[in-house]
């Protein structure tokens, strides 16, 4: 598993991780559509089975049968006026063409 993301985004989860007293940031699919899987992160901890990769100091997990997934993926960290949200890019989930 390779995770990318930039200073905003490692402030923005080391900040949440602390905040919410978890250790891990988990990927995770969040649901089906059209243009193929929904991908999110989600605070957690660590589970013996996961696939981990530490990243600037943040642990992030995947259950081992979703590591495909999230082989190469970036986090990005983006602030509105709804509020915070982290979104997750993955080369292995194409564009939708909807």
């Amino acid at each position: 598993m390779k995770v990318t993301l930039d200073e905003k985004t490692k402030e923005a989860l080391s900040s949440k991780l602390k905040e919410f007293e978890k250790s891990a940031v988990r990927f995770m699919i969040k649901g089906f559509g059209w243009g193929g899987p929904t991908l999110g992160v989600v605070l957690d901890e660590q589970k013996p089975e996961d696939i981990s990769e530490i990243v600037e100091g943040i642990t992030f997990v995947v259950d081992k049968d979703e590591e495909y997934i999230f082989e190469d993926s970036k986090v990005v960290y983006t602030k509105t006026l709804f509020g915070d949200s982290f979104k997750v890019i993955s080369s292995a989930v194409g564009e939708s063409t909807c």
